[in-house]
């Protein structure tokens, strides 16, 4: 049985966010309606197959914590350097881990699916990114995340998004 778990744990990351090209970083923000959200990167140290791995992790709460959420997502970059004209494109999959504690109750969920972004330089780098693929928390769904992040200035960066479980959200992200 473990064996069996291992293999599937190897191939979804291996498959394997919003965004999908990893960074170092940290930052906070808002959610729509009325929450706070807190986010952080991580370049993952290893790399299966010797392609680029990292880690996101969102959290939100409402400013009574009567609610919170959240959920982490395992990227992996199958294409990490795509050229696409003058700017440069990332695809992978990710495998992606959800938690919620509202009203209903505390709820866990799982999705997988594929992902990909596009980075541009010209006159603000920018970096485009989508997610898509089928998951289940409290019921078959499909897990979907879009999100453009702005770097005005190093090590700053500004993240406006909108995914199935955040809704609309923005963050400030420090980059290291």
């Amino acid at each position: 049985m473990r064996r069996v778990l291992g293999f599937f744990l190897l191939f979804a990351l291996a498959l394997a966010a919003p965004p999908p090209f990893p960074e170092n970083a940290a930052g906070f923000g808002y959610r729509h309606p009325g929450a706070g959200v807190l986010s952080a990167g991580a370049v993952l140290p290893f790399a299966p197959l010797g392609l680029e791995s990292g880690a996101s992790l969102y959290l939100a709460a409402d400013p009574g914590l009567r609610a919170a959420e959240g959920y982490l997502s395992l990227n992996l970059l199958v294409f990490p350097g795509l050229a696409v004209g003058p700017a440069f494109g990332e695809a992978g999959g990710f495998l992606r881990l959800d938690g919620v504690k509202d009203a209903a109750g505390f709820g866990l969920g799982l999705a997988l699916g594929l992902s990909g972004g596009l980075e541009l330089d010209a006159p603000l780098p920018l970096a485009l990114f989508a997610q898509a693929g089928p998951g289940y928390l409290r019921g078959f769904r499909l897990a979907w995340g879009v999100g453009l992040r702005a770097y005005p200035a190093e090590p700053l960066a500004i993240e406006l998004g909108a995914d199935d479980r955040l809704g609309l959200y923005a963050t400030l992200l420090y980059l290291w």
